[in-house]
């Protein structure tokens, strides 16, 4: 068995108190204990060890050499525990630690991840992790425990993750205009429409299924689907240089238009809906410093759905 293994904790405790005052009374004092009971505990810590940590000379309590050593790495590695105690329950009431946070592709540089990024200026001793993948890959990271939560969008549909959702996200169907200028008619008819090319998510094919219903009536059939992607930049890039149209968050394009003003947004009869949700695995226990990013999130976008400038034009 090892040493530590047959250590008390408290013994180390007394062995500080007892070596900074020099004095098993004034120990005693500190730690409200009887005179007794401090030098019993120094006398089992010696035992445990095999060493003498203090020589008793003229009533005077004088640390040997190994004591030295003692202190001098106890003291510094006890204070951090103390302090890590204090951290991961909160005490002191400033958060901290790593957030692991799991994104789905589509959400790739949208404005929660401009959330969480003030978050971290207002908490600057905790660090993120980001991880973006696919759902299967989601679902692999949070049962091999290297997520602590997940951002993503409405067609991930794991049956082992819980969901809450939190924001929705208005896509637009987006077309650069030497692409839209071979296709005149485009916005006549479905007929018209679908001759365009297009460019799809791989994960998110009832997103493109929801917005033609919505602005055509009818569900896309033998759609030319020129690239498939996974993430938005992907899409707009695609996009941008005339392969296809595509569908892209409003807030996104409406900051791309301003660089990029041969992109455009067609408008038809709506913009489709992707609902973004926190994903967390079932019985999996999450940190506090988690838990207090996830409700801090709800409540920034609570406050931007309440603020008179929300979906404001540019």
């Amino acid at each position: 068995m090892s040493l530590l293994a047959r250590l008390n904790l408290n013994y180390l405790r007394i062995f500080l108190v007892v070596y900074r005052t020099r004095s098993m009374t004034l120990a005693a004092k500190q730690l409200h204990l009887t005179q007794s009971g401090v030098s019993q505990q120094i006398k089992s810590l010696e035992d445990t060890l095999g060493i003498i940590l203090f020589d008793r000379i003229n009533r005077k309590i004088l640390p040997t050499s190994e004591a030295d050593l003692l202190y001098a790495e106890c003291s510094r590695r006890l204070d951090d525990l103390e302090d890590t105690l204090h951290q991961i329950s909160k005490q002191d009431g400033e958060l901290l630690g790593r957030i692991k946070v799991g994104v789905s592709p589509t959400l790739h540089g949208r404005p929660l991840i401009k959330l969480l990024a003030d978050f971290a200026h207002q908490h600057p001793k905790v660090k993120f992790e980001f991880k973006f993948g696919p759902a299967a890959d989601i679902t692999e990271w949070f049962e091999d425990g290297k997520i602590d939560f997940a951002l993503v969008d409405a067609f991930v549909n794991e049956p082992n993750l819980d969901y809450e959702e939190i924001a929705s996200d208005p896509y637009v169907m987006v077309g650069h205009d030497s692409l839209l200028r071979e296709f005149p008619h485009y916005a006549d008819s479905y007929e018209q429409f679908t001759k365009l090319p297009f460019v799809q998510y791989l994960e998110a094919q009832e997103l493109m299924n929801a917005w033609f219903k919505k602005n055509w009536g009818r569900l896309p059939k033998d759609i030319n689907v020129r690239a498939r992607v996974m993430d938005i930049q992907s899409c707009v890039n695609f996009i941008r240089q005339g392969i296809g149209v595509g569908l892209v968050p409003d807030s996104y394009i409406r900051e791309a238009v301003k660089a990029d003003p041969t992109l455009q947004a067609i408008h038809l009869k709506a913009p489709v809906s992707n609902r973004i949700r926190v994903a967390f695995l079932q019985k999996r226990t999450m940190g506090l410093t988690a838990k207090f990013c996830i409700q801090w999130l709800q409540q920034s976008l609570d406050r931007d759905k309440e603020s008179p400038n929300k979906n404001k034009p540019d």
